[in-house]
């Protein structure tokens, strides 16, 4: 049980850390995990976004096109990746590594997951948020 506890907070320190954006929302959208990654561009912690509505803690994002994302990964049970060609950005965030005469933005490719309970329906969506704003014409 021990053990099984020690990779499980190994797990949940590497998802924290990791150098990508990770969000999860329940199916009302109220965010249920929120890692470093968001919270260091977002300038909000976990601790104020848990349980809150999405789009309410991040107003810049389109939401009548990411809900029909959103629920596409809901009905479809299938993923759904948007890359920075599609739209530059999903999160308004600025990116970190200004390059001169590219975007004050972070260019991202989000990828959308559907998360299932145990018995197979999914009661969550996983956010996975990309900064690519070093790759080569953004123009």
């Amino acid at each position: 049980m021990i053990d099984d506890m020690d990779e499980l907070h190994s797990k949940l320190s590497i998802l924290g850390a990791i150098d990508v954006g990770i969000v999860v929302v329940d199916n009302d959208n109220n965010i249920q995990m929120w890692n470093e990654f968001m919270q260091n561009h977002s300038g909000l912690r976990p601790s104020e976004v848990r349980d809150k509505n999405l789009f309410r803690c991040c107003p810049g994002i389109d939401q009548v096109w990411f809900q029909r994302k959103i629920d596409r990964v809901r009905q479809l049970n299938s993923r759904v990746f948007i890359t920075w060609q599609q739209r530059p950005y999903v999160f308004r965030f600025r990116h970190s590594r200004p390059i001169s005469g590219q975007s004050e933005w972070m260019y991202q490719n989000v990828t959308l997951i559907p998360l299932k309970n145990p018995r197979g329906e999914v009661h969550q969506v996983g956010i996975i948020i990309y900064d690519v704003s070093e790759q080569p014409s953004h123009e």
